[in-house]
Formats: C-alpha cells, sequence, structure tokens
C-alpha cells in the first residue's frame, strides 16, 4: 500500500506543462462539446423549445469550456512570475 501511495506522489512533469495540458484539453473539449451535442438533439428530433433550450445549454457549456481554457492561460502566466 505504501509503494502504491509513493507511485501516486510522483511527479510526471512540472505544474507549467500540466496547466497547459489542461488549458488544451479545456479548449478541445469546448470546441467538441456543440457540434456533439446539436448532432445528438438532431436525432433526439425535438420540437423548437427542446431545441432552442439545447442548442442555448450545449452553447453554454462549451463558453465555459472556453472560459476555464483561458482562466488556466492566467494561471500559467502568474505561476511563471
Amino acid at each position: 500500500m505504501r509503494s502504491l501511495a509513493r507511485l501516486a506522489s510522483l511527479r510526471v512533469c512540472d505544474e507549467s506543462t500540466a496547466l497547459r495540458f489542461a488549458q488544451a484539453a479545456c479548449f478541445a473539449a469546448g470546441a467538441a462539446i456543440l457540434p456533439v451535442a446539436l448532432l445528438g438533439l438532431a436525432r433526439f428530433e425535438p420540437s423548437r423549445v427542446e431545441m432552442l433550450l439545447g442548442c442555448l445549454a450545449a452553447s453554454a457549456v462549451s463558453v465555459g469550456f472556453v472560459t476555464l481554457g483561458l482562466i488556466l492561460e492566467v494561471l500559467v502566466v502568474l505561476r511563471s512570475r
């Protein structure tokens, strides 16, 4: 059990690289969520109101991921100082 805890505590990369990777993952998720959600909505054959709410929700999630990526970029800059 101690060896597993010791293995989990090892660092694979520095903090700046991890933040950059997380930033890229957030930007990729933000770009991928919207088309996938729209395709899912199209399969469901929603009414106009359901389509509007689904598009708004997918857009909100996509903008949230992009915003999180921008916040991580600020963290990278602040940590480098």
